[in-house]
């Protein structure tokens, strides 16, 4: 078939975070966010082949509001089926969700190129689209919304024992929530594990969850996933059967991990499921969970998320040989960061959102970081032309996290700044009393240590009075922590020794020891603040259970 009758479709729709996650109940929610996945991943192939054809339409990934698919036929044709699923995903969501697309020429063993122009051809779409109507004012005619406060008319709405005036956006939302087929995929992937999951088991507000806290009752926490080096790796793809591969393998790895170890940390409490899947496609993952459950999730689901993706990726020789290390000849597998945001159950869902969003963004920081650091060292890979560092698609998985009650600022940032930094002596020494963002190896080494500390029987009374140590400032910080330490049983010392040594806290307790100036470097003491982990560790020994109970 001729070039210019197979075309490369992207479809996307924007303003998910809003249509999704800009409500504070569960039950919308959880439907906003099955909807989109059944219009998305089910409903938008099957229109798509009734329209061109099945033997015409050649799908390459739809998931996560995204999807690419090549059609052979020429545009019009295709134009025509693209605008009648933008009119079905309209009419299902009651408005809600507005479908895009951008279309081009496919180019056959060129992949990428075919994409750039399609996602140009999707840009233009998106900024010359036409301004939605509104109402104009407020009048004693129109009511507002009581979820998402937009002027409409709006009919009561009864669940949960409540009765509330939605909007038909909101309302389907409801309608939909109340089938938790979000979970569905869940459900079947326990029912192999031999544990059955019925529906009265499924948590039906925050607070449900909430409770299945075993350390801290109320405390509930929302984990945010992402690939690592995803769009590095992309461009170097040029075959729609690569393409296809990498999508389909990266979706079923993340899917994998996360139901791995959910099954693995998240047992019932009191006959409820301590978590609930969000948002699951792609190289995302947003779970809402138990406070106690939450690091533990986050720290299985990375691991196992690149232990999956480097066997799958092996069996690929062209992915082997991007992702295959140079010097060792060992496969290295994709990576993902998490954001944790731990809060009340009570607390506003678009806030642990937002929060989480940023605590990702400093994780992605933190692995860049790292490979800038050892790249500067002469540790990364090199090319044997010019010595120059080789093309490296593996960024290190890392881990932040954030207790939002103890904090009265939105932002992470401001809350470290406010709170977790202190200037003082003549010179104005810079203390800051956290390390965060950790990476996995970091973060895992962490939750055993955290968990070893809850095992030795210390007073919670002194293990408390370690975390506030730091805050008394660089003398009197160490002072405390001596104190504490001398008068902590011999037998229990080792508990609180290991961590402050592995993060070079030990020295000088609680902080980490002072990089010392070699020839020829800057001098770094006026440049980096003397950091500590003990705050850190102390926070995830507060969401530790006594006995954490695992498969």
């Amino acid at each position: 078939m001729e070039e210019n009758h197979q075309h490369l479709v992207v479809l996307d729709v924007p303003g998910i975070k809003k249509y999704v996650f800009g409500t504070n109940r569960l039950v919308e929610i959880r439907g906003g966010s099955a909807l989109l996945e059944q219009l998305n991943s089910e409903d938008a192939p099957k229109l798509l082949k009734k329209e061109l054809g099945e033997k015409n339409f050649h799908k390459v990934f739809f998931g996560g509001g995204a999807g690419q698919f090549v059609a052979d036929a020429d545009r019009e044709t295709v134009e025509n089926a693209m605008k009648k699923l933008q009119k079905y995903f309209l009419k299902v969501s009651k408005g809600g969700l507005n479908l895009i697309y951008g279309i081009s020429p496919y180019i056959k063993n060129d992949y990428a190129r075919s994409l750039d122009m399609a996602f140009m051809d999707l840009k233009i779409q998106k900024e010359e689209a036409p301004l939605s109507s509104c109402t104009q004012l407020h009048t004693g005619f129109i009511r507002e919304c009581d979820s998402c406060a937009d002027m409409t008319s709006p009919a009561p709405v009864k669940y949960g024992g409540e009765t509330r005036m939605l909007c038909k956006v909101c309302a389907e939302k409801v309608e939909q929530g109340r089938k938790s087929e979000v979970q569905d995929e869940l459900k079947k992937f326990l029912k192999t594990k031999g544990e059955n999951i019925s529906y009265g088991s499924m948590a039906r507000t925050f607070e449900d969850i909430g409770k299945c806290c075993r350390s801290k009752e109320g405390y509930t926490a929302l984990v945010y996933a992402d690939g690592n080096a995803m769009g590095k790796l992309i461009k170097q793809i040029s075959t729609l059967e690569d393409y296809r591969f990498f999508s389909q393998k990266v979706d079923e790895a993340v899917k994998t991990a996360c139901y791995e170890a959910i099954y693995k940390h998240c047992r019932p409490v009191n006959g409820k499921f301590p978590s609930i899947v969000l948002l699951l496609g792609g190289d995302d993952l947003l779970v809402y969970m138990s406070a106690d459950t939450a690091m533990p999730f986050a720290v299985e689901a990375a691991r196992r998320f690149e232990e999956i993706t480097g066997e799958t990726f092996a069996e690929n020789p062209f992915f082997l040989d991007l992702l295959k290390d140079k010097k060792t000849g060992e496969m290295q597998g994709l990576t993902i960061s998490m954001g944790i945001t731990y809060g009340k159950s009570h607390t506003p869902f678009p806030i642990m959102f937002s929060q989480s969003e940023e605590l990702l963004k400093s994780a992605k920081t933190g692995g860049s970081e790292e490979i800038e650091t050892l790249r500067k060292k002469g540790k990364a890979k090199e090319t044997e032309e010019g010595k120059k560092p080789d093309k490296n698609f593996y960024s290190p998985s890392y881990i932040d996290y954030h207790i939002t009650p103890r904090f009265n600022q939105l932002k992470v940032s401001d809350s470290r700044k406010n709170h977790l930094q202190i200037s003082q002596g003549g010179d104005r020494v810079q203390l800051q009393l956290h390390r965060k963002p950790y990476s996995l190896k970091e973060a895992e080494a962490l939750l055993n240590h955290a968990e070893n500390l809850i095992r030795s029987d210390i007073p919670s009374t002194r293990l408390k009075r370690f975390g506030y140590a730091p805050f008394l400032g660089k003398m009197n910080g160490t002072l405390e922590c001596l104190n504490l330490y001398v008068r902590t049983k011999e037998e229990q010392r080792l508990s609180i020794a290991g961590p402050m040594a592995q993060f070079k806290c030990f020295e000088d307790m609680p902080w980490e020891k002072e990089k010392v100036r070699q020839d020829g470097e800057e001098d770094q003491k006026d440049k980096k603040p003397i950091r500590t982990m003990l705050t850190d560790l102390m926070e995830i020994v507060e969401f530790c259970p006594a006995q954490p109970e695992r498969r």
